[in-house]
């Protein structure tokens, strides 16, 4: 069952396989957030009482809950938002960039990385087979 536990284990694993050398300079949520047809995940940092640094929350859209989406379209979703972390958005590291996506560095930083292949499974899955996830669900 994908729950924001499984997230939160897979997030762990993308960290430690593809973005090691990156420090957590904070603490990361990881959860399932609300359904979408367009974004597959997002990061944004709030202030939280109790703690020095902003918390870094990643969201994942809830459509991906569902099983018949790929593993590899969960996981390449979290090593995007994790390299928006790495660069110092959402994040206390020092950033990068002065434009999140400019570039294609986001997509460059993953092939970097080892994650290529599932970067590559990913944006296929979107292509060809995501519009007709969401017609099913009368999403589109």
């Amino acid at each position: 069952m994908r729950t924001n536990h499984w997230l939160a284990e897979r997030l762990d694993a993308i960290h430690r396989q593809h973005f090691s050398d990156v420090p957590i300079g904070n603490i990361i949520m990881v959860k399932f957030g609300r359904a979408s047809r367009t974004r597959f995940g997002s990061i944004i940092a709030r202030p939280r009482a109790g703690h020095a640094q902003p918390v870094s929350y990643i969201t994942i859209n809830s459509l991906f809950q569902d099983e018949e989406v790929p593993e590899y379209v969960i996981d390449a979703t979290l090593a995007h938002e994790f390299a928006h972390y790495a660069h110092g958005f959402h994040s206390p590291l020092e950033r990068k960039y002065q434009h999140p996506h400019r570039g294609g560095v986001v997509d460059k930083e993953l092939v970097s990385r080892g994650a290529g292949e599932i970067l590559k499974q990913q944006k296929a899955w979107a292509k060809k087979e995501y519009p007709n996830f969401l017609r099913k669900r009368k999403l589109l």
